[in-house]
């Protein structure tokens, strides 16, 4: 399964491919990989419990995963999996 993984912070900004040996996933699965086997930015965002780091938030296809199933959000071949930092402005 391959799916895109982007983050936009403060100091980076990174869109990658990234290739998983996973079979119906869920976003849980997905950052345990990505925070055991791959190294990236995203790292700063997510705590060892999968936790967020306060003020981010993970978007799957543009979507809060709050709006979703959080955690046990199924990933697909092919999604797009965000981090990023709140921002608010006026």
């Amino acid at each position: 399964m391959k799916i895109i993984v982007n983050v936009f912070g403060t100091e980076f900004t990174l869109k990658r491919p990234v290739n998983l040996d996973l079979q119906s996933p869920t976003l849980r699965d997905v950052l345990l990989v990505l925070q055991r086997d791959e190294q990236g930015p995203w790292q700063r965002m997510i705590k060892e419990d999968l936790s967020l780091q306060e003020g981010c938030v993970i978007l799957v296809n543009g979507r809060n995963i709050a709006s979703l199933k959080k955690l046990e959000t199924q990933i697909h071949d092919g999604d797009e999996i965000t981090f990023t930092v709140l921002v608010a402005g006026g």
